[in-house]
């Protein structure tokens, strides 16, 4: 068994190639898989669960067929971060908090976005408080 991990996607309508390998993806990688995480930025941009639009139904199905194989977990990306309840329930994803520390395979792992540690980035920093 194996744990997948994947981040900084950057999905949107406006580029067909790097979805359509998300998609190839969640139908080829997640036979012999225990859990994918998504470690944020998963769109380009997302702004809000209230707007519905057609490509993100379409990757909140493909997402919810991923689930019936393996749970599907959700970190929010600096991109993503409005990604709420609705679509977790929608696509079947379980919002995990910011930063999770896993037992993967005996070793504690920390897992997380990543755009926390951009400390040097003080006007970022100031806008995520």
């Amino acid at each position: 068994m194996r744990t997948l991990f994947v981040g900084d996607l950057h999905l949107s309508a406006d580029r067909p190639d790097i979805t359509q390998a998300f998609l190839t993806f969640l139908e080829t990688q997640l036979a012999d898989a225990e859990a994918l995480y998504i470690l944020g930025d998963l769109f380009e941009v997302w702004v809000g669960d209230d707007i519905a639009e057609p490509f993100a139904n379409q990757l909140a199905d493909a997402i919810k067929l991923a689930t019936q194989k393996l749970p599907v977990y959700f970190i929010h990306g600096n991109r993503d971060f409005l990604i709420g309840s609705t679509f977790a329930k929608r696509s079947g994803m379980t919002l995990l908090p910011e930063v999770v520390v896993l037992n993967l395979y005996g070793i504690n792992s920390v897992i997380l976005h990543g755009d926390s540690l951009c400390t040097l980035d003080k006007p970022y920093q100031r806008f995520r408080k």
